[in-house]
């Protein structure tokens, strides 16, 4: 369904279309990079909903500086009010040099494990420090100083710590691994889409579609546990001649071997990214870090494993029963049929974790989730680059 059209009315009353391109460049030329020039017409578009199909120009231009004031301040907002260009502070860097931007710097220490307000005064307070010094221009490593020098003043001396650590990470060029596990029902995907946004990582890889692509290419009698979910999977294993029971739960039998099966696809995964010094997310039950072999890869990457959780079963089954409400074809209804099985192979999963004191997060609220994992991840990189002015240099 095409979106709906506006016109926009000026003093004189003429009348022309909205068109997010016009607004997009009018930003730019007023001093805005490209990237937040557009981030903010696509949200006043976005915004531009109900019945009425004219605006004001005084209107739409209020709902911009909305916009710049959420995205970059105050005094970013009374620039574009008085009609002038909006102050920018260049960032010169080896490739050339780019505009400072609040936003920017807001995610960039959230990508730092600090949380998302204290992040966002943290910008504005360098904003505030740059346009104070009348800044036209500062350098890369100057800027690293300011933003340090700012948090520790601002009392956020941990904060500050974190930072440091992150640049001196970035600065090695080593490759961040985040493995993520868990039993179905856990939040492994949804968690692994918010960090690979917050941490600016393109490449996550699911050990679902790894099993997929394997199944495809192997006959069942070679792999028969493949042809299964994680948790029946023991219905594709042989039969044990004579009679014989075995001593281990079948649930977990059954899971084992199809995690033998898919391990292998899974370690190559993390093998070419760290060969290619690219940062990588790997989610799904078959990432079982006890049962992989990551000693070489330890050596040249930052590999941050960890294994999410539901906290009850009677949890696990309301996550099942707003799946099947929220998404259908997720096959939440035999989930709920399976939840024994899922039970037993998370807590199977859990002991394993545990044992090898690879951290255990409970998924109960996403927020708390990703500030969790994030503290993990930073945990990792300032034990491998503790905070030290070495990232000033």
């Amino acid at each position: 369904m095409p979106s709906k059209a506006f016109m926009v009315e000026s003093v004189s009353g003429e009348r022309v279309p909205f068109l997010r391109g016009i607004l997009v460049q009018s930003l730019v030329d007023a001093g805005l990079a490209f990237t937040e020039a557009y981030a903010i017409a696509k949200r006043v578009r976005n915004q531009l909903v109900g019945d009425a199909e004219v605006l004001t120009t005084a209107e739409l231009r209020r709902l911009v500086g909305e916009e710049v004031e959420r995205r970059l301040g105050s005094e970013a907002r009374v620039d574009y009010d008085a009609g002038g260009g909006i102050n920018r502070v260049l960032v010169k860097r080896a490739g050339g040099v780019e505009p400072f931007s609040t936003g920017f710097l807001a995610r960039h220490l959230e990508g730092c494990g600090i949380r998302p307000a204290m992040a966002a005064r943290g910008a504005s307070l360098v904003h505030a420090s740059l346009r104070e010094q009348g800044l036209v221009q500062i350098g890369h490593k100057e800027l690293r100083q300011m933003i340090s020098a700012t948090l520790k003043g601002a009392g956020m001396k941990a904060a500050a710590n974190r930072f440091l650590s992150r640049c001196r990470f970035n600065d090695s060029a080593l490759p961040l691994v985040i493995l993520i596990g868990g039993a179905t029902g856990a939040g492994k995907s949804t968690v692994a889409t918010r960090l690979a946004y917050l941490l600016d990582i393109v490449r996550t890889q699911s050990t679902d579609l790894m099993r997929e692509i394997i199944r495809c290419y192997l006959v069942p009698h070679v792999a028969p546990t493949l042809s299964y979910s994680s948790f029946d999977a023991w219905r594709g294993l042989p039969r044990v001649e004579g009679g014989g029971k075995s001593s281990q739960d079948p649930v977990i039998a059954g899971f084992l071997a199809q995690f033998g099966t898919v391990r292998v696809a899974l370690e190559a995964t993390i093998a070419r990214a760290v060969k290619e010094r690219t940062d990588l997310i790997v989610d799904g039950v078959h990432v079982l870090p006890t049962h992989l072999d990551l000693t070489e890869i330890r050596e040249k990457a930052v590999v941050v494993p960890l294994i999410l959780a539901v906290s009850t079963r009677a949890r696990l089954d309301e996550q099942f029963q707003r799946r099947s409400r929220e998404a259908p074809d997720r096959d939440s209804a035999r989930h709920r049929e399976m939840l024994s099985e899922i039970w037993t192979l998370q807590n199977f999963m859990v002991d394993q974790a545990e044992r090898a004191d690879i951290p255990v997060i409970v998924n109960w609220e996403l927020d708390e989730t990703i500030n969790q994992v994030m503290d993990e991840v930073m945990r990792h990189i300032a034990a491998r680059f503790p905070p030290d002015q070495e990232a000033l240099g």
